[in-house]
Protein backbone atom coordinates (compact mmCIF):
# COMPACT_ATOMS: atom_id res chain seq x y z
CA UNK A 1 0.00 0.00 0.00
CA UNK A 2 1.32 3.53 -0.89
CA UNK A 3 2.89 5.32 2.19
CA UNK A 4 1.66 9.31 0.38
CA UNK A 5 -1.39 9.60 2.16
CA UNK A 6 -1.57 12.67 0.00
CA UNK A 7 -2.51 10.43 -2.57
CA UNK A 8 -5.81 9.42 -2.00
CA UNK A 9 -8.75 11.36 -3.16
CA UNK A 10 -11.44 12.55 -1.84
CA UNK A 11 -15.19 13.35 -3.94
CA UNK A 12 -17.41 15.55 -1.47
CA UNK A 13 -21.00 16.05 -2.67
CA UNK A 14 -23.70 18.84 -0.62
CA UNK A 15 -25.62 21.31 -1.64
CA UNK A 16 -25.01 23.75 1.09
CA UNK A 17 -21.24 25.49 0.71
CA UNK A 18 -21.14 25.39 4.51
CA UNK A 19 -21.39 21.63 5.00
CA UNK A 20 -18.75 20.95 2.56
CA UNK A 21 -16.94 23.46 4.28
CA UNK A 22 -17.02 21.48 7.75
CA UNK A 23 -16.52 18.41 5.67
CA UNK A 24 -13.18 19.66 4.53
CA UNK A 25 -11.95 21.24 7.81
CA UNK A 26 -12.51 18.27 9.50
CA UNK A 27 -10.31 16.09 6.79
CA UNK A 28 -7.94 18.80 5.44
CA UNK A 29 -5.33 17.91 8.37
CA UNK A 30 -5.50 14.11 7.17
CA UNK A 31 -3.51 15.12 3.93
CA UNK A 32 -5.92 14.21 1.57
CA UNK A 33 -6.55 15.47 -1.75
CA UNK A 34 -10.12 16.73 -1.53
CA UNK A 35 -12.68 18.04 -3.88
CA UNK A 36 -15.85 19.27 -3.64
CA UNK A 37 -19.19 19.78 -5.98
CA UNK A 38 -21.76 21.32 -4.74
CA UNK A 39 -24.62 18.86 -6.84
CA UNK A 40 -25.28 15.50 -8.42
CA UNK A 41 -24.71 16.91 -11.62
CA UNK A 42 -21.25 18.45 -10.84
CA UNK A 43 -19.94 15.52 -9.43
CA UNK A 44 -21.06 13.44 -12.45
CA UNK A 45 -19.31 15.98 -14.81
CA UNK A 46 -16.17 15.98 -12.58
CA UNK A 47 -16.28 12.25 -13.03
CA UNK A 48 -16.66 12.32 -16.56
CA UNK A 49 -12.42 13.26 -16.68
CA UNK A 50 -11.66 12.38 -13.74
CA UNK A 51 -11.78 8.82 -12.10
CA UNK A 52 -9.62 8.37 -10.02
CA UNK A 53 -11.03 8.76 -6.77
CA UNK A 54 -10.61 6.16 -3.49
CA UNK A 55 -14.30 7.34 -1.76
CA UNK A 56 -17.02 9.72 -2.15
CA UNK A 57 -19.12 11.31 -0.03
CA UNK A 58 -22.29 12.07 -0.61
CA UNK A 59 -25.40 14.04 0.93
CA UNK A 60 -28.92 12.02 0.13
CA UNK A 61 -30.85 15.22 0.61
CA UNK A 62 -30.29 17.59 -2.54
CA UNK A 63 -32.47 19.77 -4.92
CA UNK A 64 -32.83 18.16 -8.41
CA UNK A 65 -30.95 15.31 -7.97
CA UNK A 66 -30.55 13.41 -4.63
CA UNK A 67 -28.29 11.16 -3.54
CA UNK A 68 -29.20 8.10 -3.90
CA UNK A 69 -29.87 8.79 -8.11
CA UNK A 70 -26.75 10.23 -7.99
CA UNK A 71 -25.49 7.25 -6.56
CA UNK A 72 -27.49 5.28 -9.25
CA UNK A 73 -25.85 7.39 -12.14
CA UNK A 74 -22.30 7.10 -10.68
CA UNK A 75 -22.48 2.95 -10.59
CA UNK A 76 -23.89 3.18 -14.04
CA UNK A 77 -20.27 3.63 -15.24
CA UNK A 78 -18.34 0.68 -15.35
CA UNK A 79 -15.08 2.58 -14.50
CA UNK A 80 -16.54 4.02 -11.48
CA UNK A 81 -18.37 0.59 -9.60
CA UNK A 82 -15.16 0.10 -7.48
CA UNK A 83 -14.94 3.36 -5.48
CA UNK A 84 -17.17 3.08 -2.23
CA UNK A 85 -19.55 5.74 -1.62
CA UNK A 86 -20.47 6.95 1.64
CA UNK A 87 -24.13 8.48 1.92
CA UNK A 88 -24.58 11.90 4.62
CA UNK A 89 -28.05 12.08 5.78
CA UNK A 90 -29.60 14.08 8.47
CA UNK A 91 -32.97 11.77 7.26
CA UNK A 92 -34.05 8.47 9.41
CA UNK A 93 -31.13 6.05 8.83
CA UNK A 94 -33.79 3.06 9.54
CA UNK A 95 -36.30 4.32 6.75
CA UNK A 96 -33.66 4.87 4.46
CA UNK A 97 -30.76 2.16 4.82
CA UNK A 98 -32.49 -0.14 1.88
CA UNK A 99 -32.75 2.23 -0.57
CA UNK A 100 -29.46 3.56 0.35
CA UNK A 101 -27.59 0.13 -0.16
CA UNK A 102 -29.64 -0.64 -3.26
CA UNK A 103 -28.33 2.89 -4.97
CA UNK A 104 -24.74 1.58 -4.35
CA UNK A 105 -23.93 2.76 -0.17
CA UNK A 106 -21.21 1.03 1.13
CA UNK A 107 -21.86 3.19 4.82
CA UNK A 108 -23.75 5.60 6.46
CA UNK A 109 -22.98 8.56 8.50
CA UNK A 110 -25.72 10.75 9.76
CA UNK A 111 -25.61 14.31 10.39
CA UNK A 112 -24.57 15.98 12.54
CA UNK A 113 -21.27 14.55 11.85
CA UNK A 114 -19.17 13.65 14.60
CA UNK A 115 -15.30 14.61 13.54
CA UNK A 116 -13.63 11.38 14.90
CA UNK A 117 -16.02 8.71 13.47
CA UNK A 118 -15.79 10.83 9.84
CA UNK A 119 -12.24 10.65 10.33
CA UNK A 120 -11.90 6.71 11.35
CA UNK A 121 -14.66 5.39 8.22
CA UNK A 122 -12.80 7.65 5.74
CA UNK A 123 -9.46 6.23 6.47
CA UNK A 124 -10.86 2.55 7.08
CA UNK A 125 -12.24 2.83 3.48
CA UNK A 126 -9.43 4.98 1.98
CA UNK A 127 -7.25 2.09 3.50
CA UNK A 128 -9.83 -0.60 1.67
CA UNK A 129 -9.74 1.23 -1.30
CA UNK A 130 -5.87 1.00 -1.62
CA UNK A 131 -6.06 -2.93 -0.54
CA UNK A 132 -8.18 -3.33 -3.24
CA UNK A 133 -6.15 -1.52 -5.83
CA UNK A 134 -2.94 -3.52 -5.25
CA UNK A 135 -4.77 -6.28 -5.34
CA UNK A 136 -5.67 -5.32 -9.26
CA UNK A 137 -2.33 -4.36 -9.78
CA UNK A 138 -1.00 -7.69 -8.56
CA UNK A 139 -3.52 -10.02 -10.56
CA UNK A 140 -2.72 -7.82 -13.70
CA UNK A 141 0.53 -8.65 -12.90
CA UNK A 142 0.16 -12.04 -12.67
CA UNK A 143 -1.87 -12.42 -15.74
CA UNK A 144 0.82 -10.77 -17.64
CA UNK A 145 3.53 -12.96 -16.13
CA UNK A 146 1.27 -16.07 -16.72
CA UNK A 147 0.46 -15.11 -20.79
CA UNK A 148 4.62 -14.15 -20.80
CA UNK A 149 5.66 -17.61 -19.24
CA UNK A 150 2.58 -19.51 -21.59
CA UNK A 151 4.41 -18.31 -24.72
CA UNK A 152 7.93 -19.02 -23.73
CA UNK A 153 6.73 -22.69 -22.88
CA UNK A 154 5.03 -22.35 -26.76
CA UNK A 155 7.92 -21.49 -28.47
CA UNK A 156 9.84 -24.45 -26.65
CA UNK A 157 7.73 -26.75 -28.11
CA UNK A 158 7.84 -25.37 -31.86
CA UNK A 159 10.88 -27.56 -33.60
CA UNK A 160 10.48 -25.96 -36.49
CA UNK A 161 10.63 -22.27 -37.32
CA UNK A 162 7.81 -22.25 -40.29
CA UNK A 163 5.33 -24.37 -38.10
CA UNK A 164 6.12 -21.30 -35.43
CA UNK A 165 5.68 -18.38 -38.34
CA UNK A 166 2.09 -19.75 -39.24
CA UNK A 167 0.95 -20.16 -36.09
CA UNK A 168 1.60 -16.71 -35.21
CA UNK A 169 0.34 -15.48 -38.51
CA UNK A 170 -2.75 -17.62 -38.05
CA UNK A 171 -3.43 -16.85 -34.05
CA UNK A 172 -3.12 -13.19 -35.09
CA UNK A 173 -5.35 -13.10 -37.71
CA UNK A 174 -8.02 -15.27 -35.94
CA UNK A 175 -7.58 -12.31 -33.16
CA UNK A 176 -8.73 -9.67 -35.55
CA UNK A 177 -11.10 -11.09 -36.92
CA UNK A 178 -13.09 -11.84 -33.69
CA UNK A 179 -12.11 -8.44 -32.74
CA UNK A 180 -13.40 -6.68 -35.60
CA UNK A 181 -16.75 -8.81 -35.38
CA UNK A 182 -17.14 -8.58 -32.09
CA UNK A 183 -15.96 -4.91 -32.11
CA UNK A 184 -18.81 -3.97 -35.33
CA UNK A 185 -21.40 -5.96 -33.39
CA UNK A 186 -21.21 -3.60 -30.44
CA UNK A 187 -20.53 -0.27 -32.16
CA UNK A 188 -23.67 -1.12 -34.15
CA UNK A 189 -25.65 -2.44 -31.09
CA UNK A 190 -24.36 -0.87 -28.17
CA UNK A 191 -23.34 2.56 -29.17
CA UNK A 192 -24.06 3.88 -32.36
CA UNK A 193 -28.22 3.54 -32.07
CA UNK A 194 -28.09 4.68 -28.50
CA UNK A 195 -25.75 7.54 -28.93
CA UNK A 196 -27.40 8.92 -32.10
CA UNK A 197 -30.93 8.94 -29.41
CA UNK A 198 -29.18 10.81 -27.36
CA UNK A 199 -28.05 13.44 -29.82
CA UNK A 200 -31.48 13.93 -31.65
CA UNK A 201 -33.27 13.71 -28.02
CA UNK A 202 -30.54 16.55 -26.95
CA UNK A 203 -30.90 18.24 -29.88
CA UNK A 204 -34.97 18.76 -29.28
CA UNK A 205 -34.25 20.16 -25.98
CA UNK A 206 -32.12 22.30 -26.45
CA UNK A 207 -34.60 24.01 -29.00
CA UNK A 208 -37.12 24.25 -26.14
CA UNK A 209 -37.66 26.85 -23.73
CA UNK A 210 -34.95 26.54 -21.06
CA UNK A 211 -32.93 28.38 -18.12
CA UNK A 212 -29.01 29.05 -18.48
CA UNK A 213 -28.01 26.28 -16.05
CA UNK A 214 -29.80 23.67 -17.81
CA UNK A 215 -29.03 24.97 -21.51
CA UNK A 216 -25.41 24.62 -20.06
CA UNK A 217 -25.78 21.20 -19.75
CA UNK A 218 -27.41 20.13 -22.40
CA UNK A 219 -25.00 22.10 -24.64
CA UNK A 220 -22.03 19.93 -22.52
CA UNK A 221 -23.86 16.53 -23.25
CA UNK A 222 -24.18 17.67 -26.96
CA UNK A 223 -20.12 18.53 -27.13
CA UNK A 224 -19.37 15.10 -24.83
CA UNK A 225 -22.04 13.24 -27.88
CA UNK A 226 -20.01 14.63 -30.65
CA UNK A 227 -16.44 13.67 -29.09
CA UNK A 228 -17.90 9.96 -28.49
CA UNK A 229 -19.09 10.07 -31.98
CA UNK A 230 -16.10 11.37 -33.32
CA UNK A 231 -13.81 8.29 -31.21
CA UNK A 232 -16.93 5.63 -32.83
CA UNK A 233 -16.07 6.63 -36.27
CA UNK A 234 -11.77 6.71 -35.39
CA UNK A 235 -12.61 3.53 -33.56
CA UNK A 236 -13.77 1.99 -36.77
CA UNK A 237 -11.81 2.90 -39.00
CA UNK A 238 -9.02 1.50 -36.86
CA UNK A 239 -10.54 -1.77 -36.72
CA UNK A 240 -11.10 -2.05 -40.63
CA UNK A 241 -7.40 -1.17 -41.11
CA UNK A 242 -6.61 -5.01 -39.29
CA UNK A 243 -7.88 -6.74 -42.65
CA UNK A 244 -9.04 -4.16 -45.27
CA UNK A 245 -6.97 -4.66 -48.28
CA UNK A 246 -4.91 -2.25 -50.21
CA UNK A 247 -5.78 -1.06 -53.74
CA UNK A 248 -3.41 0.49 -55.16
CA UNK A 249 -3.69 3.29 -57.61
CA UNK A 250 -1.24 5.87 -59.57
CA UNK A 251 -1.99 9.67 -58.35
CA UNK A 252 -1.10 12.76 -57.62
CA UNK A 253 0.29 13.19 -54.36
CA UNK A 254 -0.31 16.93 -53.95
CA UNK A 255 -3.33 16.70 -55.39
CA UNK A 256 -4.65 14.39 -52.89
CA UNK A 257 -3.33 16.97 -50.33
CA UNK A 258 -5.42 19.71 -51.46
CA UNK A 259 -8.07 17.54 -51.42
CA UNK A 260 -7.51 16.96 -47.94
CA UNK A 261 -7.01 20.58 -47.30
CA UNK A 262 -10.61 21.50 -48.39
CA UNK A 263 -12.27 19.14 -46.85
CA UNK A 264 -10.45 20.27 -43.35
CA UNK A 265 -11.40 23.61 -43.52
CA UNK A 266 -15.13 22.79 -44.01
CA UNK A 267 -14.58 21.67 -40.16
CA UNK A 268 -12.14 24.03 -38.89
CA UNK A 269 -10.37 27.67 -39.40
CA UNK A 270 -7.51 27.86 -41.81
CA UNK A 271 -7.84 31.38 -42.48
CA UNK A 272 -5.02 32.53 -39.80
CA UNK A 273 -2.65 29.71 -40.65
CA UNK A 274 0.28 29.84 -43.73
CA UNK A 275 -0.13 26.39 -45.82
CA UNK A 276 2.99 25.61 -47.83
CA UNK A 277 2.25 22.74 -49.58
CA UNK A 278 6.06 21.98 -51.95
CA UNK A 279 5.69 20.03 -55.70
CA UNK A 280 5.34 15.93 -54.80
CA UNK A 281 5.13 13.35 -57.86
CA UNK A 282 2.28 10.82 -58.69
CA UNK A 283 3.15 7.79 -56.27
CA UNK A 284 1.00 3.96 -55.79
CA UNK A 285 -1.23 3.36 -53.46
CA UNK A 286 -4.37 2.88 -51.75
CA UNK A 287 -5.82 6.66 -52.29
CA UNK A 288 -8.52 6.68 -49.44
CA UNK A 289 -6.05 5.19 -46.78
CA UNK A 290 -3.73 7.71 -47.60
CA UNK A 291 -6.18 10.24 -47.50
CA UNK A 292 -6.63 9.43 -44.19
CA UNK A 293 -3.29 9.75 -43.42
CA UNK A 294 -2.56 13.43 -44.59
CA UNK A 295 -5.81 14.34 -43.32
CA UNK A 296 -4.82 12.96 -39.29
CA UNK A 297 -1.27 14.87 -39.82
CA UNK A 298 -2.47 18.09 -41.53
CA UNK A 299 -5.37 18.47 -38.92
CA UNK A 300 -3.10 18.10 -36.52
CA UNK A 301 -0.58 20.10 -37.48
CA UNK A 302 -3.23 23.05 -37.86
CA UNK A 303 -4.59 22.30 -34.35
CA UNK A 304 -1.75 22.20 -32.17
CA UNK A 305 -0.42 25.28 -34.19
CA UNK A 306 -3.55 27.40 -33.89
CA UNK A 307 -2.38 28.97 -30.33
CA UNK A 308 0.98 30.62 -32.28
CA UNK A 309 0.81 33.90 -33.39
CA UNK A 310 1.81 32.75 -36.81
CA UNK A 311 0.58 29.43 -37.57
CA UNK A 312 2.70 27.94 -40.20
CA UNK A 313 2.08 24.18 -41.90
CA UNK A 314 4.50 23.26 -44.54
CA UNK A 315 4.03 19.77 -46.46
CA UNK A 316 6.17 18.20 -49.40
CA UNK A 317 8.40 15.32 -50.09
CA UNK A 318 12.07 14.99 -50.58
CA UNK A 319 14.53 12.63 -52.01
CA UNK A 320 16.73 10.57 -49.13
CA UNK A 321 19.03 7.82 -51.57
CA UNK A 322 16.22 5.39 -52.79
CA UNK A 323 13.27 6.47 -51.09
CA UNK A 324 11.00 9.27 -51.37
CA UNK A 325 10.22 10.82 -47.68
CA UNK A 326 7.18 12.93 -47.40
CA UNK A 327 6.21 15.66 -44.72
CA UNK A 328 4.19 17.79 -42.58
CA UNK A 329 6.09 20.57 -40.18
CA UNK A 330 4.71 22.89 -38.18
CA UNK A 331 5.36 25.59 -35.55
CA UNK A 332 3.10 24.62 -33.25
CA UNK A 333 3.14 23.45 -29.52
CA UNK A 334 5.56 20.37 -30.15
CA UNK A 335 5.92 17.70 -27.66
CA UNK A 336 9.01 15.98 -25.56
CA UNK A 337 10.60 13.50 -27.46
CA UNK A 338 10.97 11.61 -24.08
CA UNK A 339 7.43 10.40 -24.52
CA UNK A 340 8.14 9.48 -28.07
CA UNK A 341 7.30 5.44 -27.57
CA UNK A 342 3.27 6.51 -26.97
CA UNK A 343 2.92 8.73 -30.05
CA UNK A 344 1.58 6.01 -32.34
CA UNK A 345 -0.04 3.52 -29.51
CA UNK A 346 -3.95 3.82 -29.24
CA UNK A 347 -5.38 6.12 -26.95
CA UNK A 348 -2.62 7.13 -25.75
CA UNK A 349 -2.42 11.53 -25.70
CA UNK A 350 1.06 13.78 -25.33
CA UNK A 351 -1.14 17.03 -24.62
CA UNK A 352 -4.13 17.04 -21.91
CA UNK A 353 -8.05 17.65 -23.58
CA UNK A 354 -7.80 20.86 -21.97
CA UNK A 355 -4.63 21.84 -24.50
CA UNK A 356 -5.88 20.19 -27.24
CA UNK A 357 -8.87 17.95 -27.93
CA UNK A 358 -8.70 14.47 -29.44
CA UNK A 359 -9.17 11.18 -28.63
CA UNK A 360 -5.49 9.15 -29.03
CA UNK A 361 -6.95 7.00 -32.09
CA UNK A 362 -5.56 9.40 -35.60
CA UNK A 363 -2.00 8.21 -35.06
CA UNK A 364 -2.08 4.77 -34.47
CA UNK A 365 -4.58 4.70 -37.81
CA UNK A 366 -1.96 6.47 -38.93
CA UNK A 367 0.65 4.24 -38.54
CA UNK A 368 -1.14 1.30 -39.39
CA UNK A 369 -2.22 2.37 -43.28
CA UNK A 370 1.81 2.90 -43.39
CA UNK A 371 2.79 0.01 -42.24
CA UNK A 372 0.03 -1.48 -44.63
CA UNK A 373 2.10 -0.10 -47.58
CA UNK A 374 5.22 -1.05 -46.10
CA UNK A 375 6.58 2.18 -45.43
CA UNK A 376 7.71 3.83 -41.92
CA UNK A 377 6.59 6.90 -39.82
CA UNK A 378 8.49 8.86 -37.59
CA UNK A 379 8.31 12.24 -35.75
CA UNK A 380 10.97 15.02 -34.38
CA UNK A 381 9.33 17.73 -32.48
CA UNK A 382 10.88 20.18 -29.97
CA UNK A 383 8.44 21.36 -27.20
CA UNK A 384 6.57 25.01 -27.76
CA UNK A 385 8.55 25.06 -31.32
CA UNK A 386 7.12 22.60 -32.97
CA UNK A 387 6.74 18.85 -34.94
CA UNK A 388 7.93 17.44 -37.91
CA UNK A 389 6.47 14.13 -39.09
CA UNK A 390 7.73 12.05 -41.63
CA UNK A 391 6.66 9.27 -43.82
CA UNK A 392 7.58 6.69 -46.25
CA UNK A 393 5.72 4.19 -49.13
CA UNK A 394 7.23 1.22 -50.05
CA UNK A 395 7.66 0.69 -54.63
CA UNK A 396 6.84 4.17 -55.47
CA UNK A 397 6.55 4.23 -59.94
CA UNK A 398 9.56 5.26 -61.68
Amino acid sequence: MANDISEFKILMVDDRSENLLALESILQNENYALVKANSGREALSILLTDVDFHLILLDVVMPIMNGFETAELIYSRERLINIPIIFLTAMDIEGNVYKGYQSGAVDYIRKPIIPELLKAKVKAFVELSEKNRALIRQERELRVANEKLELEIAERKLSEAKIKSLNESLQKRLEQVEFLDSFNSSISHDLVGPLNSIIALTTLLRDMPIDGEVLELVNLIMRSSDRMAKLIRDLLHFSRQAHEDISSTAFGMKELVNEVIHDIALSMPLDKTEIVIHDMPVVQGDNNMLKQVWTNLISNAVKYSQKKESPRVEIGARQEQDKLVFFVKDNGAGFDMKNYDKLFEIFQRLHSEKEFNGNGVGLAIVKRIVDKHNGKIWAESDPGKGSNFYFTLNDQPQ
